[in-house]
């Protein structure tokens, strides 16, 4: 959580009328908003929020984010009833929560989409409980170090158990030796696997991408300027239309 000194970032020689107190609360919540995810109103707020420090900082934490990693994140917005706004994981089109939040809080590792594809598989009920699948060299993988769905489909229409034939796949633990639960290929006649996958134990890990940290100072940074700007704006647009009440207030 951070907290912000709303006090702390007015202009103390400014004279203080009604009016600001009246526009105080609608301004800190449109500062609120630019500084955490950008505003059409404040140029160059969107570059500078919140939200685009954690896309920028992801590739710094994260290994080989996809563009939707780095942008998973998303703001609740304020409103001058409801002084807060929360960053939190997208929820739409896919669930960041998955990735960014265990990289944020730490926990165990979220399986990749083509692990719990394969996780799905009926005869995956032979792999242990809470294991994920990481590919081994024998698999292809993009850019991203993720298999692909055409492969993850091909391999899943391939697995089988009762027919043994050339390039089919077994998932589970092979019998006789010391190889572990996974997927295998195979190959001649049923008498060689190949490793395509081995199931791990999902091991907790501690934070590693410190969001809260990048939010804060980038909100920090921000948030003061934003608000004399909206507050004067706010004030001066009354005082032009003749509504405003200027006599001396107490803040």
């Amino acid at each position: 959580m951070i907290t912000l000194d709303v006090k702390s970032e007015l202009k103390l020689a400014e004279k203080w009328t009604n009016e600001h107190s009246k526009q105080l609360g609608y301004s800190i919540a449109t500062a609120m908003n630019a500084a955490a995810q950008g505003s059409k109103f404040i140029a160059g707020s969107k570059q500078k929020s919140a939200l685009q420090s954690l896309a920028n900082q992801a590739p710094r934490y994260i290994d080989r984010p996809k563009k939707s990693t780095q942008k998973g994140w998303r703001a609740t917005r304020a409103s001058k009833r409801n002084l807060s706004t929360t960053i939190l994981p997208k929820d739409k089109p896919y669930n960041q929560q998955r990735y960014l939040g265990g990289s944020a809080t730490g926990g165990g590792r979220a399986p990749k989409d083509f692990g719990a594809a394969l996780m799905n598989h009926p005869l995956a009920r032979n792999i242990p409980s809470g294991s994920r699948l990481v590919p081994t060299p024998a698999m292809k993988r993009d850019k991203y170090g993720n298999v692909t769905k055409t492969q993850i489909n091909k391999l899943f229409d391939q697995a089988n158990t009762t027919h043994y034939q050339s390039k089919s796949v077994f998932i589970g633990k092979p019998r006789g030796g010391s190889r572990p639960p996974g997927v295998y290929r195979r190959h001649n006649n049923n008498t060689q696997l190949t490793p395509l996958f081995y199931a791990v134990s999902n091991v907790r890990y501690g934070a590693r991408f410190p969001a809260e940290k990048v939010v804060g100072q980038s909100i920090q940074k921000d948030f003061g300027i934003y608000l004399r700007q909206e507050l004067a704006k706010n004030v001066a647009k009354n005082v032009k239309a003749g509504k405003a009440d200027t006599r001396t207030g107490i803040f």
